[in-house]
């Protein structure tokens, strides 16, 4: 990414929005209700299933709208600094940040209920409280709001700066796994369960230590915000295209770790956990013996959007493109790959002419599309059973993202403010 710094005045002075930026957000909204919605048919492919042992292009979807989250966040902040103050500009992405996360909590819920009055102990509000923060908050908007807190203080800083502190921010969240998180999101037996009082009890989308690598997703962002607002279009598809095949390329690396984690009688270290026969003994740590007598081929992983052997013949383990830790082989390939997709993006929008209506509206509107899109995907659902055929499947889907259009075109246009008639 380009060091170079950003002039916020020749900043203000391009176009409030950026064409492949609003595209690409479309892209990954609407990728997220079809995600939201097949998921949990029987049908559908595992490409479009998020299966936490592989990259599939279901799992691309929020790693990419948290890219361009990192994106707007930047520009947004940048800009606000310049007209309003730091004061203030802090203040109001406060209130964003925690008004995601209370809408989050009103669209899903708070996870866990008291059934009784006299449930409402003090252990019983402490379990509460200890699993809403382990695992119940961390729905997509509540992700977002509470990363873009923790990088208020960064935000403003040097691309140099900001990309140290994802690197730092990489290899934190690898050594906490190795002590503890790893264990803990699996809800397997680990001291911080105990202590916390959540023994058993899984996360998903990392749980709260998932929001280190959704912060280096969302930095990532911002770094290329500053190369779109610092170099010529053909100069950052270029950064973006060779950024992005080297992660991708770091990620399958990390991947291939993996193999070393194969059952095989030959192994060195054995390598099945005693807590659970499905995971590693040492998931965070590879067991480096097992190297000894292996062919180079043999240590290569499967290719992204394929699927790895079971569990029988390899244990699952930290190295893995797994979403529900959000391990940084994940973190990796999926910053990589929306590198590569958005540059596309760049040369069909902004070198181009391409304008998908459907992107336009749902990335111009991303936060009223994604309230809307979770009571229309409830609705229509009820009339798409998890064993529906491919034909009856795609029609509930069409139909879903066709209410789902027509709701947030409604919105969109009661919102948007009337121009001024000209006399």
């Amino acid at each position: 990414m380009s060091s170079a710094a950003v002039d916020p005045v020749a900043t203000e002075a391009r176009s409030s929005r950026v064409v492949s930026m609003d595209q690409f957000r479309g892209y990954a909204v609407a990728g997220m209700f079809v995600v939201n919605f097949l998921g949990g048919l029987s049908i559908t492919h595992q490409v479009l299933k998020h299966n936490n042992t592989h990259f599939s292009w279901a799992d691309s979807i929020m790693p990419g709208f948290l890219f361009a989250c990192g994106f707007s966040y930047r520009l947004s902040v940048i800009k606000k600094v310049a007209k309003a103050g730091r004061r203030a500009t802090w203040i109001g992405m406060l209130r964003r940040s925690l008004g995601l996360v209370l809408l989050s909590l009103v669209l899903y819920g708070l996870g866990s209920s008291f059934k009784t009055w006299a449930g409402v102990d003090s252990a019983g509000v402490h379990k509460f409280i200890a699993e809403l923060i382990k695992a119940d908050l961390w729905e997509v908007l509540a992700i977002i709001g509470v990363t873009q807190l923790l990088l208020v203080p960064v935000i403003e800083c040097s691309p140099r700066v900001r990309l140290a502190i994802a690197i730092g921010l990489s290899i934190l969240h690898i050594a906490l796994s190795g002590w503890f998180n790893y264990w803990f999101v699996y809800g397997q037996p680990n001291w911080f369960d105990d202590w916390l009082g959540t023994t058993g009890r899984r996360a998903w989308d990392g749980g709260c230590f998932g929001l280190i690598s959704w912060s280096v997703v969302m930095l990532a962002g911002s770094l290329v915000y500053d190369l779109m607002s610092s170099q010529s279009i053909r100069r950052a598809v270029g950064v973006l295209l060779v950024s992005g095949a080297v992660l991708m390329g770091l990620g399958y690396a990390a991947s291939c770790l993996t193999t070393l984690y194969d059952v095989r009688e030959t192994n060195a270290v054995p390598v099945v956990s005693d807590k659970d026969e499905r995971f590693a003994a040492s998931p965070v740590v590879p067991p480096w013996a097992n190297l000894e007598g292996r062919s180079w081929g043999s240590l290569l992983a499967e290719a992204p959007f394929m699927e790895p052997p079971g569990t029988e013949q390899r244990k699952l383990n930290y190295w893995m493109m797994d979403k529900r830790v959000v391990t940084q082989s994940f973190i990796w390939f999926s910053i990589g790959m929306t590198c590569v997709v958005y540059a596309f993006f760049v040369l069909a929008c902004d070198l181009g002419s391409l304008r998908v209506r459907l992107f336009a509206l749902f990335g111009q509107n991303a936060l009223i599309a994604y309230v809307i899109h979770h009571p229309v995907a409830e609705m229509v659902l009820q009339v798409v059973p998890k064993d529906s055929p491919l034909w009856w499947a795609a029609t509930g889907m069409l139909i879903y993202f066709l209410i789902t259009w027509l709701l947030v075109s409604a919105f969109a246009n009661a919102f948007t403010p009337a121009r001024p008639v000209k006399s």
